[in-house]
């Protein structure tokens, strides 16, 4: 435990070499203490030694290749090298073990068969480790190849040295002795050791690498076991006891190694990860006993976490919960895989604690459980809340996504607005509520930081086309990094039309003025022409041409009539108006329609609703429904039905005029009611236009629908405050 902890706290940065190095030369110096103790053992009985020495490696190296197996999916691939190179290592270690000249198991005239499986051993650990080393080498992605080329390389290369002796060189000498060539062989694995140190040297100072730590330690003391291979004189010598010595050292050193960085420093890794969330967290076995606690649950509860550890589900509740309540475990009905958000009172003496609870249940039997303070919860939740609640009274459409785009919240305007619903949105991609919209944008829209606003427009649900300005705004972590996006919509098509408004109106001021300066210039000479032409036409010498003066006053008079709408129409005078009632003014009306449509052989339906009275001007709205009537009559052939309707929709009075005519194109309907605009060979283009402006003063909105199949007018009156709160009718 001391060497790990020596290794892991130390062994990083720049002096991570010569610490793991000084690790290397204490363990040397102990195996060359332990050497001379066991020599005379090893001289008396080598073969018990040897044998127990290579069993225990032969172990070592079977650990190795089982604990890289059990933990394959989360093995590096120098994990998994090492460990199927261990197992062949491990192999041809129990050959070497078996054929040993003492035993007299080898073939006759081949003594030296052990010492050939035992450089083949040391070949292997130096190729394999070699390999592990370089980063771009791979290793195979599933465990079972791995170990089928493992056992047939193994099996191959261990027949081909028992089946053709004669094809190697000799190893050892006839007393025992190392030959010229296990020198050399012995020299290649050294140097294969040390090129492994040079290209681990730069990753030892690393934190992140573990098992190259624990090879960097283990090849230093390999070397100088290899040393003791290559000069021994005898199997019976100090350094043939003293190298097998060392050899158990450094392959304890690798299974370590393998054992930190798969097994030890994972479950440290993710034990402090655990301990470091800002929540509670217990894990429970399938015995409903608890087998972990981090250090924010063991603070909540008001113990150490060693305090919990072994703890049924029982005992925990019998000491900790308030009232008796049950185990959230024990609570949750059977074959139940989770549970959210119980709530549980801890009692820690004089003061409580309320704890938010969650938990699932594990598909091999346990639990985990995760929980906060519940005060942290209800404040976090009444924050959810108030910015739900802000962004559903912005007028402006507000959509808010994830990271990734998604959509995760859209407030009650787009809705409204829009005409789909929250699940229509929800989870979608920006880019697919882009295309729901048919979004069309004045340039191409980027997610910002900074607050930028775009034109465009989008059509509804409903087939409203409505004008918007976009805002795009990223939403950055305390690390800066992206969480999420805003989208904030203002539908500006009222604003538009206001400005619109505004921009006639001053165009009709300026016409006011100009009509104001002329219009009596004009009508005095109008009127003394007209005077004059009666008189000539009362003379009986001027009878032959009366026809000719009654139609010049006739055009005097229609002349007259345009100089008055036109007045009419750039008025800034206040109308006077008194509470009276739309149906009221209808109804005197109708004979008059109703004598204009049989005149041209068409029909009026008339369906007035019950409705509250307004205040009208009348002469006015009386001269507003005749130009819309007459204009929807010349639109119709003959045969056809206007209708003329009233009624009370959302504390507005609507009054409405359809005709069954050719509609009007969709070049044109946004100039219908601009002065002096009109498609009739005799018309003036003031008629509407004036109507429109009589809309204006009563504060009442028009709109317009057309279709091939007629068109309508909608002239929507707004109830005076004292009637919307009344909601008296008056029919």
């Amino acid at each position: 435990m001391g060497w790990t902890n020596l290794i892991m706290n130390k062994g990083n940065g720049a002096k991570a070499p010569v610490v793991l190095s000084s690790v290397a030369l204490v363990s040397v110096l102990i195996s060359y203490l332990s050497s001379h103790l066991l020599q005379d053992i090893w001289h008396n009985d080598p073969i018990f030694l040897h044998s127990a020495l290579e069993g225990a490696c032969i172990c070592v190296a079977i650990f190795t290749f089982l604990t890289m197996w059990q933990n394959y999916e989360r093995s590096s691939t120098i994990n998994r090298l090492v460990g199927f190179g261990f197992l062949l290592v491990g192999g041809f270690d129990f050959l070497h073990t078996y054929y040993y000249p003492l035993l007299n198991h080898h073939p006759l005239g081949f003594d030296d068969i052990s010492s050939r499986y035992w450089v083949l051993g040391r070949l292997t650990e130096g190729v394999i480790l070699l390999l592990g080393t370089f980063d771009r080498f791979k290793g195979p992605q599933k465990r079972s190849l791995g170990l089928v080329i493992t056992i047939s390389l193994g099996a191959s290369i261990s027949y081909l040295v028992y089946a053709y002796q004669g094809w190697f060189p000799v190893l050892l000498t006839d007393n025992g002795g190392v030959t010229t060539a296990k020198i050399i062989c012995e020299y290649i694995i050294i140097a294969l050791f040390l090129l492994n140190l040079l290209l681990l040297y730069p990753k030892v100072k690393q934190e992140e690498y573990i098992i190259e730590k624990y090879l960097f330690v283990a090849l230093i003391i390999a070397i100088p076991a290899e040393q003791s291979f290559a000069s021994y004189l005898s199997l019976s010598s100090f350094d043939y006891t003293y190298g097998h010595i060392l050899k158990f050292v450094y392959y304890f050193f690798l299974y370590k190694g393998l054992f930190a960085s798969t097994v030890t420093h994972p479950y440290l890794y993710h034990e402090t990860i655990l301990n470091e969330l800002p929540i509670g967290i217990i894990n429970y076995d399938k015995y409903e006993k608890i087998r972990f606690v981090n250090t924010e649950a063991a603070r909540l509860i008001g113990v150490t976490p060693t305090e919990l550890i072994g703890l049924s589900s029982l005992i925990f509740e019998k000491r900790f919960y308030k009232n008796g309540d049950k185990s959230t475990i024990r609570d949750v009905r059977e074959g139940a895989k989770r549970f959210n958000n119980v709530f549980r009172t801890i009692d820690k003496g004089t003061d409580k604690v309320e704890l938010e609870i969650s938990g699932f249940r594990f598909s091999q039997g346990g639990w985990l459980l995760y929980f906060n303070d519940a005060k942290l919860a209800h404040l976090f939740e009444n924050l959810q809340l108030q910015t739900k609640t802000i962004l559903n009274s912005m007028d402006s459409m507000v959509l808010v996504s994830d990271a990734n785009g998604r959509v995760s919240m859209c407030n009650n305007s787009f809705i409204h607005l829009t005409g789909f619903t929250e699940e229509e949105v929800i989870n979608k991609r920006l880019s697919k509520v882009e295309s729901l919209l048919r979004l069309n944008l004045s340039k191409p829209s980027k997610i910002k930081k900074s607050h930028e606003g775009i034109e465009g427009c989008f059509l509804s649900k409903d087939g409203v086309n409505r004008d918007i300005v976009l805002n795009l705004n990223s939403v950055q972590g305390i690390d800066n990094s992206l969480i999420g996006n805003v989208v904030v919509a203002t539908d500006i098509s009222s604003a538009r039309k206001e400005t619109e408004r505004l921009r006639q109106r001053e165009k009709l001021a300026v016409l006011g003025q100009m009509a104001a300066g002329i219009g009596h210039e004009i009508r005095n000479p109008m009127t003394t022409v007209r005077g004059f032409l009666q008189l000539l036409g009362e003379r009986n010498q001027y009878a032959a041409q009366k026809p000719i003066f009654e139609l010049m006053i006739s055009e005097l008079d229609r002349a007259n009539s345009i100089i008055t709408e036109f007045l009419m129409l750039a008025r800034t005078k206040h109308t006077k108006m008194k509470f009276q009632n739309l149906n009221d003014i209808l109804n005197h009306l109708y004979p008059l329609i109703e004598a204009d449509a049989f005149n041209q052989n068409k029909q009026i339906r008339y369906i007035p609703g019950a409705i509250p009275s307004l205040k009208l001007n009348k002469n006015e709205i009386s001269q507003l429904v005749m130009n819309l009537v007459r204009n929807g009559l010349e639109a119709m052939k003959a045969g056809g039905s206007l209708t003329i309707r009233t009624n009370l929709i959302d504390d507005k009075v609507l009054l409405v005029v359809e005709d069954e005519g050719c509609g009007i194109p969709a070049e044109n309907l946004a100039k219908v009611g601009t002065p002096f605009f009109t498609t009739k060979d005799d018309g003036t283009g003031l008629g509407l236009a004036t109507s429109f402006t009589i809309a204006e003063t009563h504060n009442a909105q028009v709109d317009i629908k057309s279709s091939s199949k007629g068109t309508k007018f909608y002239i929507s009156f707004q109830l005076p405050d004292v009637l919307q709160d009344q909601g008296k009718m008056i029919v």
